[in-house]
């Protein structure tokens, strides 16, 4: 697994980008190449870490989390337990870590079932994972971060496309996932 900061990227393709931004959580990146017109143009774009988007399912419930968000106000947001992948991890290992550091559980099976990326403009891969059978682990506390304000939220999974529709879910690519995961179930 590669991690898509510019300074993590292989050596042929780092080579072709200038660092416009270097920050914690992500880079901007800029790149020369020919607009469809020919035009030489520089393009710019958003690098950051793969990320891994974890959606624990039993057979009848999912299990989301509500976090609060630097930047966001004390507002409880909806969203599924995610997390960068770090260095040399896979996406499937990562899932496992971030559902342990999150909310404390493991599960019977990790899956990618799809992957995606956020916006054209990004240098880094999405993959959503389902968690299937999950359930408590036995030293959870052990694991939760104090930095972090995540309470779990277990829903229905027949409720689970109310809540894309009726704007509960305000990430696009976590309403996408959710839709997504639903037609995987549904085979």
């Amino acid at each position: 697994m590669v991690a898509m900061r510019v300074d993590r990227m292989p050596a042929a393709k780092r080579d072709s980008f200038q660092v416009a931004y270097h920050g914690k959580v992500f880079d901007i990146a800029t790149q020369a190449t020919r607009d469809p017109g020919g035009q030489q143009v520089l393009a710019e774009f958003a690098a950051c870490d793969d990320v891994v988007r974890v959606y624990p399912v039993d057979d009848e419930n999912i299990w989301l989390i509500r976090e609060k968000r630097l930047g966001m106000g004390s507002e409880l947001v909806l969203r599924t337990v995610a997390g960068g992948i770090e260095e040399g991890e896979d996406p499937l290992v990562a899932a496992q870590r971030e559902l342990l550091e999150e909310l404390g559980i493991v599960a019977d099976s990790f899956e990618v079932f799809h992957e995606s990326t956020p916006m054209l403009k990004a240098l880094h891969t999405v993959y959503h994972v389902v968690a299937r059978g999950p359930r408590t682990s036995a030293d959870a506390s052990r694991y939760s971060d104090p930095a972090e304000y995540i309470e779990p939220a277990i829903f229905p999974i027949d409720q689970v496309e109310h809540l894309v529709w009726d704007g509960s879910i305000r990430e696009d690519i976590i309403a996408f996932g959710l839709l997504r995961l639903l037609r995987c179930l549904r085979r």
